[in-house]
């Protein structure tokens, strides 16, 4: 059982007829030079779908958006031929910073309701007698929706990227 599904993170390779050069073309036909600064990410003017750096054949590149989500993917990728077709590895995942805070977050609320979880059996013939508390639960509920906003923020923004990365490159995904 593979848990990378589960994960946002992603990787996959593209399998395209198109030549070398044309798929450097169609990429850099839509791509934006990267900017610098705290805006950088968000609300630029552009008739260009992404942003980022293309060097020979390795390239790094965001989807331009007009709203706010952190969990925007990081795309890096390479280019490469191989038996007449082109081949376009690519990897997404969230910012750094994105995942450092989630892995705080997470990290944190999981141990307090794994403190949770030793108590409760510490002191499972009380429990048997008596109510838990519905507090006992907001730990809990807040490492599922800390899961969820990175896994469905992240996911909902790979999704758009995978199929206009494909449909751009006229291939079909691999793995």
């Amino acid at each position: 059982m593979s848990f990378q599904k589960y994960l946002p993170f992603e990787k996959f390779v593209i399998t395209s007829k198109l030549s070398y050069e044309e798929v450097m073309k169609r990429l850099t036909d839509n791509l934006e030079p990267k900017r610098k600064g705290i805006g950088s990410y968000f609300n630029i003017k552009s008739s260009k779908p992404y942003f980022g750096v293309l060097t020979e054949n390795k390239f790094e590149i965001h989807r331009i958006i007009n709203y706010r989500n952190s969990f925007l993917p990081q795309i890096k990728g390479t280019v490469s031929s191989y038996l007449g077709e082109t081949e376009i590895s690519i990897y997404m995942r969230p910012a750094k910073v994105v995942i450092g805070f989630m892995i705080f977050w997470l990290g944190i609320v999981g141990v307090i309701c794994m403190a949770i979880i030793i108590n409760l059996l510490q002191r499972l013939n009380e429990i048997m007698n008596h109510k838990i508390t519905p507090g006992a639960f907001i730990p809990f509920i807040m490492f599922v929706f800390g899961y969820l906003l990175i896994y469905f923020g992240f996911k909902v923004e790979s999704k758009k990227s995978k199929a206009f990365l494909t449909n751009l490159f006229e291939g079909t995904v691999k793995r």
